[in-house]
Formats: C-alpha cells, sequence, structure tokens
C-alpha cells in the first residue's frame, strides 16, 4: 500500500494526519506512506520530521474569503504547486491521497484527480471550510467529526470523529506531576490555546491568574511566541509555549480543561473524559467555526461554552470560577462524555483505516 496525506497550516490540519499515518502503520506495516504539504518552516514539515515520515514540500495560495493584495500573489502558486504536486504523485503512484484540509492540499487534490488516483477527505470542524469545499467534489468520500456536517457535501460521507493520536491515551499521571513540578493533592486547570496559540485567552487568565490560583493549581500551554513579556512566578502556576511529547501526561494530571474550541483540541479533551469549558475563536476574527464546534460539544453536554465578545475580563473569572467550582455539573459533563463521546473520539481514527484499507 502507498499512501499520500496532505494538509496544512495548523496542527488541526496536520496532527489528525499524524493519527492515521500511525494507524495504517500498525495495519499495514509495510505500507509507504509519504506526506504532501507546504514547502518551508511549516508545522506540518516540522512534525513530519519529528515522526520521521518523508515529506515533501510545495508551494500554495492561502485561499482568502477577503479582498487582499495578496490573493494576486497567490493566485500564481496554486498552479505552481499543482505541477509539483504531479510530478510527484506520478513518482510515488500512490493507491490513494488523504486530504485534511487547508490551503495546501487543493493543488494536491486538483492532481491527485487529474491522475485518476482515489480521494479522500476528511473535515474537522462542524462546517467545512474553503479548501475542503474545493476538494470535496473531486472526492471519493468524505469523513466528518459532527453528524451537523453531512448536510454540506454530496456523494458518500461518514461520521466518524476526529482522528487523534494514539499517543494522546497514554498519558502517565506520575510523568505529569514530575514534569510540571505540580502538587498531586491539588486540583488542576489545563488551559489550552491550540496549536497556533490564542492572545486573548492567555490575556484572560493572566488578568484572573490570582484569583484562579485560590481554587486551583493551572498548566497554561499559550502557543509558539505567544508567551507573556514577563511570566508570570506563581506557586502553582506553570506555563509553556507548545508540548509535544509531554502533553499526555499533562492530560493525564488535569482535572477540568479550559481551550479554545478548535476541533483536535476538543476531541484529544474528549478523549481523556475531561470537564471543559471552550472560549471559542469570535467571529471576527474568524469563519465562526470554532462557535459552531463549541456549540456541537455544548448540545451534546460534552463542554460548556464562553462567547469571548460578550464577557469582560472581570466577568470571566466569576464564571470560571462558578464553572471549577459547581461539581455537580462537572460530574454530568463527564458522564455524558463517557455515554457518548470519549469512545466515539477514540475509535475515529481505527473507522477511517478501516474505510481506507
Amino acid at each position: 500500500m502507498r499512501v499520500i496525506l496532505t494538509g496544512g497550516g495548523t496542527g488541526g490540519h496536520v496532527l489528525p494526519n499524524m493519527a492515521i499515518w500511525h494507524e495504517v502503520k500498525r495495519k499495514h506495516p509495510r505500507a509507504e506512506v509519504f506526506y504532501i504539504g507546504q514547502s518551508g518552516d511549516t508545522i506540518e514539515a516540522r512534525l513530519c520530521a519529528h515522526y520521521g515520515i518523508p515529506f515533501c514540500g510545495i508551494q500554495a495560495g492561502k485561499l482568502r474569503r477577503y479582498v487582499d493584495v495578496k490573493n494576486i500573489v497567490d493566485a500564481f502558486r496554486v498552479p505552481v504547486g499543482m505541477f509539483q504536486a504531479l510530478r510527484v504523485l506520478r513518482r510515488e503512484r500512490p493507491d490513494f491521497v488523504f486530504a485534511k484540509g487547508g490551503y495546501v492540499s487543493v493543488p494536491v487534490v486538483i492532481a491527485a484527480h487529474m491522475l485518476g488516483i482515489p480521494i479522500y477527505l476528511h473535515e474537522s470542524d462542524v462546517t467545512p471550510g474553503l479548501a475542503n469545499k474545493i476538494c470535496a467534489r473531486f472526492a471519493k468520500k468524505v469523513f466528518v467529526s459532527f453528524e451537523e456536517t453531512r448536510q454540506y457535501f454530496a456523494g458518500e460521507v461518514q461520521v466518524v470523529g476526529n482522528p487523534v493520536r494514539k499517543e494522546i491515551f497514554h498519558g502517565n499521571k506520575e510523568k505529569g506531576y514530575a514534569f510540571t513540578g505540580l502538587q498531586k493533592n491539588r486540583p488542576v486547570l489545563l488551559v489550552l490555546g491550540g496549536s497556533t496559540g490564542a492572545v486573548a485567552l492567555n490575556k484572560i487568565i493572566e488578568h484572573n491568574l490570582s484569583k484562579l490560583l485560590e481554587h486551583t493549581q493551572i498548566v497554561h500551554v499559550m502557543g509558539p511566541g505567544k508567551s507573556f513579556k514577563q511570566r508570570p512566578r506563581h506557586t502553582g502556576y506553570v506555563a509553556f509555549e507548545y508540548l509535544q511529547d509531554e502533553l499526555p501526561h499533562v492530560y493525564a494530571i488535569a482535572d477540568f480543561v479550559i481551550s479554545r474550541a478548535g476541533s483536535g483540541t476538543i476531541f484529544e479533551t474528549l478523549v481523556w473524559n475531561k470537564p471543559m469549558l471552550l472560549v471559542p475563536l469570535p467571529a471576527e476574527g474568524s469563519r465562526g467555526d470554532q462557535i459552531e464546534n463549541a456549540q456541537a460539544f455544548v448540545a451534546r453536554g460534552w463542554a460548556g461554552m464562553i462567547e469571548q465578545e460578550k464577557t469582560s475580563a472581570a466577568e470571566f473569572a466569576y464564571i470560571i470560577k462558578d464553572f471549577l467550582s459547581d461539581q455537580k455539573a462537572l460530574d454530568a459533563m463527564k458522564v455524558a462524555q463517557k455515554k457518548t463521546g470519549v469512545r466515539f473520539a477514540r475509535e475515529s481514527v481505527e473507522k477511517i483505516a478501516i474505510a481506507l484499507a
């Protein structure tokens, strides 16, 4: 079996591909898996180097929904990337292409379609991004994370959840406490901004840090380049720009999670059956996908939600305090997750791998 994976730009487009790579190799040890992503120092290039996956970089033009002079330059990058992808696909002759979204996937999918190579697509969010809307017309099958997403795609659609890397399942509490230096006898709040971080969420935590530390210890994953100019020094507070191999151990010691609502992060949290309070990226700074993801989790009883644009910094402290202290609500959330969510999230990657076999 020969497989091409593609997708890039953020962890949400790349990390699920790492899960697919691992599962394909587990089921088919002799399978050859290659990755086509955007050239340069990109998250997909770094992760492929970390996991030892052969990587080929191509040019890709960002697909913007707004007027920008960069659209002119990027319009020329798409056909260049397509010809580069054609060259790679002809050389590697894959049995299929698995596309995870992000603008780099568009030239790869078009090239695969031109060569008659089967294309499988996965959409993480409730509503599809522009790249996946374009790619879907060429796909043999579309996998989605939410039942609500079916309506956006014609043809064969399978609801599978969002693929989570298997190493996320295997956190160790002792390693988590040793890594963070936190105490075992106090609760731990894990704050996650996603693979690219969240400046606004970081500021909310900074503004309310003293009040929050009265009730809990905090592990704060801020995002690459998003750390405070003067990092607060408080007992019971530890901050990191990014976690890779250590993240499962940090999940293991967390009692609750506050995070953005990117599909990758919230499905990882669901795997761990942790109560979560979601602060989705506001609509004015996105296409509203995180808001819809958060609403879907809230509707299932898997999470609570705060609307950032409607909440002052002072109000956040009270909302978070109430969230942390309402044990009945936290227990109900864990029960709902365990009943309908945890197994669904854990089995996602296996369902996809079976369908691809």
